[in-house]
């Protein structure tokens, strides 16, 4: 685990670096383990999860960078809010994958809560096309979030082809 969270977070990292990205927001996960139960399986899951781990792998790669990364945004509804027009319905959120609100937006249901990350953290919407440019009227003017996908190879992680030639010590 600890080698997969390595890669991960460096690969992060070096895609933020690539596309000049100064901070990375990350939604307040603290409490997430209580006053919740889940269920014997999925609570098993849920209390293995490292994501302490994680946050604070990227911040000393990341600041080793020069990026900024916070874990100071509550998330709280994030994934059943519907970014376009602010309705919280658990509803809309119609599976894993899908998120639908009847204001007409849809969108993918984790780009849907990244995107209300986004807003908490930045107070403007990251959204400049359909039924979010109308509703909220953004300028456009920040970021985009990015997904960023690892493939799990059968032996652990594949690590995405590198472009450039790499030089080596020999």
């Amino acid at each position: 685990m600890e080698h997969l969270l390595h890669i991960a977070t460096s690969h992060l990292i070096e895609e933020c670096v690539k596309r000049g990205v100064g901070e990375i927001v990350i939604g307040d996960l603290d409490g997430i383990r209580e006053n919740i139960n889940y269920g014997d399986r999925l609570n098993q899951r849920l209390h293995a999860w490292p994501y302490r781990k994680l946050i604070n792998m990227l911040r000393y790669k990341g600041a080793l960078a020069g990026i900024v990364v916070r874990d100071d945004v509550d998330e709280k509804s994030t994934s059943i809010t519907c970014h376009a027009c602010g309705k919280v319905k658990a509803s809309n959120r119609r599976h894993r994958g899908l998120y639908v609100c009847s204001c007409g937006w849809k969108a993918q249901a984790d780009v849907n809560g990244a995107l209300n990350i986004y807003e908490r953290a930045y107070q403007v919407s990251p959204v400049v096309t359909g039924v979010a440019r109308t509703l909220k009227g953004s300028s456009g003017r920040v970021a985009r979030p990015a997904v960023v996908s690892y493939h799990l190879g059968w032996h652990g992680v594949a690590e995405p082809k590198r472009r450039e030639k790499v030089l080596r010590a020999s």
